[in-house]
């Protein structure tokens, strides 16, 4: 399975529209476990389909032996899958770029492959989270580094990245504005990843779906913690509902609809990550509320799982500033990461602060729910009788 020679290669579309009655091509840049599940769905459709590595060593272990080792070891690829670490040759004639990089990488990968983007391909950012420093959603940071007028949107779902390359059964949504030509590509991709056992569904509330996918890991990390701190099932459900309760008061506040949550990439994804000791943002949950030993091993990134959910903890307090909102459980995670909480304090307050204070404003369509409320503080007198939060409040 070898890439083609680059001075083969077609020349790259200059047109701002896509060339009528051809297949697809598609171009993702990131050769990690999402990243190559996604090439790897793509080219099962039947989709001229590169990869792009920043690492020469995992591009060539794709052309060479059809498996990506070090990120998917042990599963074979679809034959045809190309892949390079030539960024520009990648993206030569690609009609859809899927942008599978982390989300503090995202603005450089982006602003390195603009000048080589052709002006029609539909951008769609693949990572779940908000950018670091700044607060800002992926599709914001993709309008930043791309050309004006590119098509930009997100796609998010629920999507454990073996299971998408083992080709089992998978919903995702795919989050854009209005664009009348990179509408038309998206559609013609839903259509050709259904062959690929993905079902990918349309929404205009790019702001709903991106808010889901940024807020479901902090909460798989909080429900993580509960489990190691033996809180029960009763629990961890609780946390979901609050976690969704932060996603709705976020969503509103920057402009999203509150229905979207109701979609794959808002409930699907956050009953998938919070609820599978699969997730890397469970086990690290469950790693942060063991102990406080392996609390500080955790934090150091144990084969690299900090995971997004840390990330996107941290990064959205710049959006809780902005915005005058408190989120319960990034503000959670975020004190246990930093060791300025206990998890058993932490998730204390989580359980402890009364729900419900985003519905009135859901009902009422406004734009923003109360902004400010901080919940209980940690020296705050235990609320919630029994022997649970008597012992593990204090670990």
């Amino acid at each position: 399975m070898h890439a083609r020679n680059r001075g083969e290669s077609a020349a790259p579309h200059h047109s701002a529209r896509r060339p009528l009655r051809e297949p697809l091509e598609v171009a993702v840049l990131g050769a990690g476990s999402w990243g190559t599940a996604l090439a790897a769905a793509s080219r099962r459709a039947g989709l001229c389909t590169r990869l792009w590595s920043r690492r020469p060593d995992v591009a060539h272990a794709i052309r060479t032996t059809g498996c990506n080792p070090r990120h998917l070891p042990g599963i074979v690829l679809p034959d045809g899958l190309e892949a390079s670490d030539d960024l520009a040759w990648v993206l030569q004639g690609a009609d859809v770029v899927l942008y599978a990089v982390p989300c503090g990488s995202l603005r450089d990968v982006a602003g390195a492959a603009a000048a080589a983007l052709p002006p029609h391909a539909l951008a769609l950012a693949t990572c779940k989270g908000v950018e670091p420093g700044t607060g800002q959603l992926m599709t914001q940071v993709l309008r930043e580094s791309c050309a004006r007028g590119q098509p930009v949107g997100m796609l998010a779902g629920p999507s454990f990245a073996d299971e998408v390359v083992r080709g089992l059964p998978t919903r995702l949504t795919l989050g854009m504005r209005a664009h009348p030509a990179g509408a038309a590509i998206a559609a013609e991709l839903a259509q050709a990843l259904r062959a690929a056992a993905i079902e990918p569904e349309l929404c205009d509330d790019e702001i709903g779906v991106q808010v889901a996918g940024a807020l479901k890991n902090p909460v798989a990390i909080a429900c993580g913690m509960a489990s190691a701190q033996g809180l029960g099932e009763n629990a961890r459900a609780a946390i979901v509902a609050r976690g969704l309760e932060d996603m709705l008061r976020l969503t509103l506040a920057l402009g999203g609809r509150g229905e979207t949550l109701f979609r794959s990439s808002g409930v699907g994804d956050l009953f998938l990550t919070a609820s599978s000791s699969h997730s890397r943002n469970t086990r690290l949950g469950m790693r942060l509320g063991a102990s406080a030993e392996q609390r500080a091993g955790a934090q150091g990134g144990d084969g690299g799982e900090l995971t997004e959910g840390a990330s996107a903890s941290q990064a959205l307090a710049v959006l809780e500033r902005r915005l005058a909102l408190s989120l319960q459980v990034p503000r959670a995670v975020r004190d246990v990461l930093a060791g300025r909480c206990t998890a058993g304090r932490a998730l204390q307050r989580v359980l402890e602060e009364p729900l419900g204070d985003a519905l009135p404003g859901l009902a009422r369509g406004a734009a923003q729910a109360s902004p400010g409320h901080g919940g209980a503080h940690e020296g705050a007198s235990v609320r919630v009788p029994g022997a649970v939060w008597n012992h593990r409040a204090l670990q």
